[in-house]
């Protein structure tokens, strides 16, 4: 069933033109990747399919009383109340409703008539269908799904971080539960938890979703078809995102292999008409000069390559066998952030860090290249151990040099040699003049892929090296990476990275650092079984990563049951009172449609007190869920 219809859509600015008509149907089911490098118009498209920007040429379509739900990268939740409020107002309708039938029930308790009891009917069936007895939960569920906790839930929303308030307008736009979601970069700002647990609720998502997306996990797991901008036009694929490259890089050969028996024709019907147009074959040659004209009229083009650049790194001199030593080792400032255990890291293996954001894992990579000292314990680096360090964050992508400037202050080179490596990342002429602060993002990407091949040395320590790289960029810097022979510390919340790199992961969980001997990829498989096997349920305030193994410390028997004895009786009181107010609803139903005023008013009652004595119970269930974790 189609949402949305997009007729013959096109874009320009000026001359400039982004994209050529193109029309696609948006169906219900459809999870839509809009791909494409930066600045090709992704962004714009959403704007235009939500009604905030109008088509050059084409229109956009919404078929009946389709509800479209729209987070742009900017998203702002224009509240002025609490975070739990701004989520809420998602349920303004739902809330009218509810107000609307506490006042008919006063009304039907003095004695109503049958219209005012048909009203209350309607309104009783619309508020269920509406999940009007589910917008606490679901509310909630949003807030810990996106990383708030509890105590966060009354932050005004005048004091939210920008971060925090591109989460809060996320969950919003989830428990609003549109027909369409339009997407634009939503894991920005979510850590490992939140991203698990967006991409559940994505998949899960019974409407149809477009989503612009650097996440090539998130992209991968979701998506069941594929738009891509590229050269001015708008390809579609009825297939996700991975899929959706076989089948360009597939059509690309083809097209080259027409292109190429077609000009090799072209060439051969010249060459005869050059040497026989004169001759005896002149009738021939007029017949290849008719034929030349077809083939010009409807002529095959060459297929268009991005230009793409070559990553390597220098891995410099060789080290030792054994690379890196920690002993005792704690990090942070005034006060430790956590401890490691005593580990040490042998050549040709690549660590990915994991933890909570603001746990201390840049402070490690920097205890580790010497640039803040231990609190306690020891680093020692092996026997020509060469650490080099790489943060996005402060390589200069964000200052009033020019390129040019970047690459000079990163590294010791010529003008000409500068100039020289620019150009294999496609800079050249007056670009490497370019202020870095008015860059587009895809060549802020190529700045970032230039400074990272200055780097050398036999221990790399990345922090977010992917950050402001388009999808393509990721892929190159993914592919040198697996090609470098060092040894790689990698701090990343990209997911498809640490899969496809990894062989170990260091989870900063607890104030410890906890060390697993296999990579990223092993890592979730493992923690995935571990949830679905575990008898108890998930706790409602996540941290970021859940660790794989207990906490070694000395068990509280005695403790440790009685907290279970009194979680199972506040999850019983649940259940009962659940029960109940099913059971209540029910009876609402039958004296709504019996007409019985005074039964409405009394059960109305009832269902008014149960429902609050189930908030307080769940409550109570949280804070002894929060109290045993």
């Amino acid at each position: 069933m189609s949402l949305v219809q997009l007729d013959r859509i096109s874009k320009s600015f000026g001359v400039d033109v982004l994209f050529d008509p193109f029309s696609a149907p948006i169906d219900r089911g459809d999870r839509i990747a809009l791909i494409g490098d930066n600045g090709v118009g992704k962004s714009t498209l959403l704007r235009m399919i939500a009604g905030e920007e109008r088509p050059t040429e084409g229109g956009v379509r919404i078929i009946g009383e389709t509800r479209i739900g729209y987070l742009s990268q900017t998203a702002r939740l224009g509240s002025h109340g609490s975070l739990w409020e701004a989520v809420e107002g998602a349920f303004s309708d739902v809330r009218e409703t509810e107000q609307e039938l506490r006042q008919l029930e006063r009304d039907i308790a003095h004695g109503a008539d049958d219209e005012t009891l048909h009203r209350y009917d309607d309104l009783l069936h619309r508020f269920a269908r509406d999940g009007g007895y589910e917008v606490e939960k679901n509310v909630r569920a949003a807030l810990t799904g996106v990383g708030f906790a509890p105590e966060d839930h009354v932050k005004p929303v005048a004091v939210l971080s920008g971060g925090e308030e591109a989460r809060a307008a996320l969950a919003r736009n989830l428990v609003e539960q549109p027909d369409i979601l339009l997407l634009d970069e939503p894991t920005n700002h979510l850590d490992f938890a939140a991203l698990d647990w967006l991409e559940e609720q994505l998949l899960r998502f019974a409407g149809a979703i477009v989503l612009v997306s650097h996440d090539r996990h998130l992209l991968e797991r979701v998506t069941n078809r594929t738009w891509e901008i590229a050269f001015d036009r708008v390809s579609v694929y009825t297939v996700g995102y991975t899929h959706s490259r076989e089948l360009r890089d597939a059509e690309r050969r083809r097209q080259l292999e027409l292109y190429q028996d077609q000009e090799e024709t072209i060439e051969k019907y010249k060459d005869f008409v050059r040497r026989h147009k004169m001759g005896q074959k002149h009738r021939q040659a007029k017949d290849r000069e008719k034929k030349l004209q077809r083939i010009e009229k409807d002529r095959i083009e060459e297929p268009k390559e991005a230009r793409r650049i070559h990553l390597s790194i220098s891995v410099g001199k060789p080290s030792g066998k054994r690379l890196l030593s920690l002993h005792d080792l704690a990090v942070g400032y005034d006060s430790a952030l956590f401890s490691c255990p005593d580990v040490e890291v042998y050549t040709g293996e690549r660590i990915a860090i994991i933890g909570p954001n603001g746990s201390g894992k840049t402070t490690l990579l920097k205890t580790i290249s010497g640039e803040r000292t231990p609190l306690r314990g020891t680093v020692r680096l092996g026997h020509n151990v060469q650490p080099a360090e790489y943060s996005q964050t402060q390589e200069g992508l964000h200052g009033s040099n020019t390129v040019l400037e970047a690459i000079l202050a990163r590294a010791s080179l010529t003008l000409g040699e500068a100039r020289g490596l620019l150009g294999r990342f496609l800079f050249s002429g007056d670009d490497v003049n370019k202020k870095v602060k008015a860059l587009s993002g895809g060549e802020r990407s190529r700045v970032a892929l230039a400074l990272l091949s200055l780097i050398e040395g036999n221990l790399l320590l990345l922090d977010e090296p992917t950050n402001h790289l388009d999808l393509a960029s990721q892929e190159i810097l993914e592919q040198a990476l697996i090609e470098y022979p060092g040894t790689i510390l990698l701090v990343s919340h990209d997911r498809a990275l640490l899969e496809a790199l990894t062989t170990q992961v260091w989870l900063v969980q607890d104030d410890r650092l906890v060390v697993h001997s296999y990579g990223y990829a092993e890592y979730r498989r493992r923690h995935a079984e571990a949830v679905t096997n575990s008898p108890e349920k998930e706790p409602q305030h996540r941290t970021d990563s859940t660790p794989l193994e207990p906490k070694r410390a000395k068990p509280d028997k005695y403790r440790a049951r009685k907290s279970e004895q009194a979680r199972e009786e506040a999850e019983s009181k649940i259940e009962d009172l659940e029960r109940e107010l099913e059971r209540i609803e029910n009876d609402l139903a039958a004296a709504s449609a019996s007409g019985d005023g005074q039964r409405i008013a009394a059960l109305a009652t009832d269902h008014k007190n149960v429902k609050q004595r189930l908030s307080t119970a769940y409550e109570a269930w949280e804070a002894l869920a929060e109290t045993s974790s």
